[in-house]
C-alpha cells in the first residue's frame, strides 16, 4: 500500500480545483466530489492505492494528516495562490467542530499566536478564522524532525547539538515571554528541528504572565514528565518555571531517556515534589561534562529560588559552554 507520494506521483493546487487527486500507486486521476473529504479511498485503477481525500478550507487545501489528538488535528496544506509554499493547519476533530471547548480552547490558540508574531524559533501564525463550517488555525509549516522522534533515532544527542538546541530554545522562550505569555508545554514533541534550527509549536496551554502568576488551582496541565514542581503544588509559575522544564528536556536529548521513569501520573508528580538528595541527582548526570552538569543541575533544582531565575542567566552559561566547546575543537583541528 503506498501512501503519500511514495512514488513522487503529487497532486497539487491545480488538480484539486478540478475534483481530482492523482493516485499515489498507479498516477491515475480520481474525482473525488462526494467523497468524505479528510478521509482515505480505495483507488478505482487499481488494487494497491490508497489516497487521502483533500480538503479546501479558505485558501488552504488540506492534503495530508501531520497528526493531532481530542484538541484538534493538523494537516499539510498547499495555499491557493502561492502553491510552493506549504502551511500546517489545524482544524478541530470531525465529530467535535461544534464543541464550544474546544472551539474556545482553538479561538484562544489563534488569540496568542497573533500576539505572539514572528520569530525564527517560534511556528508563526499564516491565517486564521472561520471558513463556512469551521474554525482553522494555519501555519507555517517546518518540514523538519520532532526533537522526541531525534532522540529516539539516534539514541541520545551530541552535547554541541543540545547546547545549541537548548539556546533556539531559550530564544523562542525568551521571545514567548517578551510579548507577555509563558509557553508551558516544553516536551520534545513540541520541538521541531529543520536546517534553520529548533522551533516550537503547540500553545494549547500557553497562558498570560499575569495568568501564571496566579494561583490555578487543581488545573494541572502539560506533560507530567517535564512539570515544573509547583505545577504540581498549584503554586505560581515564572520564567523559572520553563527553565526547569527545559532543563529535563536538555536531560533526555543527553542521556537517551527522562529524568523520573514513573508510568503511573501521581507517581510522576510525586516524584518531581519529593526532597531527593542532589548526590542522587548528580549520579543521574553521570556522563555528562561537568560544566554542562553543572548548568542542567541548577535548572532542575527542585527549589525554585535555587534555579536560574530569568532566560538570560541560563543562555549566557550555557553560550559560555558553547564558545569553550567550539574553541577546544577548533584548535584540536588546528594542532
Amino acid at each position: 500500500m503506498a501512501l503519500f507520494g511514495r512514488k513522487k506521483i503529487e497532486s497539487g493546487v491545480e488538480e484539486f480545483e478540478q475534483g481530482i487527486v492523482l493516485c499515489h500507486e498507479c498516477g491515475k486521476e480520481i474525482e473525488f466530489s462526494g467523497l468524505q473529504p479528510l478521509s482515505m479511498t480505495q483507488c478505482p485503477h487499481c488494487e494497491h492505492g490508497y489516497n487521502f481525500i483533500p480538503l479546501r478550507i479558505a485558501d488552504f487545501w488540506l492534503f495530508r494528516p501531520l497528526g493531532g489528538g481530542g484538541m484538534g488535528s493538523v494537516y499539510e496544506a498547499l495555499i491557493v495562490g502561492d502553491p510552493e509554499r506549504h502551511a500546517a493547519v489545524k482544524v478541530l476533530p470531525r465529530d467535535k467542530k461544534d464543541d464550544p471547548i474546544l472551539l474556545a480552547g482553538l479561538q484562544a490558540e489563534i488569540e496568542i499566536m497573533q500576539a505572539l508574531g514572528q520569530h525564527p524559533n517560534i511556528v508563526s501564525i499564516i491565517d486564521a478564522g472561520f471558513d463556512g463550517t469551521e474554525y482553522y488555525l494555519g501555519m507555517d509549516f517546518i518540514k523538519g524532525e520532532r526533537l522526541d522522534k531525534r532522540i529516539h533515532r539516534l539514541g541520545r544527542l551530541s552535547e554541541m547539538e543540545v547546547l545549541t538546541i537548548g539556546l533556539q530554545i531559550l530564544s523562542g522562550e525568551t521571545h514567548i515571554y517578551n510579548q507577555g505569555y509563558l509557553f508551558r508545554d516544553m516536551k520534545p514533541e513540541n520541538v521541531i528541528i529543520d536546517e534553520h534550527g529548533a522551533h516550537l509549536f503547540d500553545y494549547g496551554i500557553c497562558i498570560r504572565v499575569e495568568e501564571a502568576y496566579e494561583d490555578l488551582g487543581d488545573v494541572v496541565s502539560g506533560s507530567p514528565i517535564y512539570w515544573p514542581p509547583e505545577r504540581v503544588m498549584g503554586e505560581v509559575e515564572m520564567p523559572r518555571s520553563e527553565i526547569y522544564s527545559i532543563g529535563m528536556v536538555m536531560f533526555h536529548a543527553l542521556k537517551g531517556e527522562p529524568f523520573f521513569q514513573a508510568k503511573e501520573l501521581d507517581a510522576m508528580a510525586r516524584k518531581h515534589v519529593r526532597k531527593v538528595r542532589v548526590q542522587n541527582y548528580e549520579e543521574k548526570l553521570k556522563g555528562i561534562e561537568p560544566d554542562l552538569a553543572t548548568v542542567i543541575l541548577k535548572m532542575i533544582a527542585r527549589d525554585p529560588e535555587k534555579r536560574y531565575q530569568t532566560f538570560a542567566e541560563v543562555e549566557y552559561e550555557l553560550t559560555r559552554i558553547l564558545e569553550k566547546r567550539i574553541h577546544s575543537r577548533l584548535t584540536e583541528n588546528g594542532a
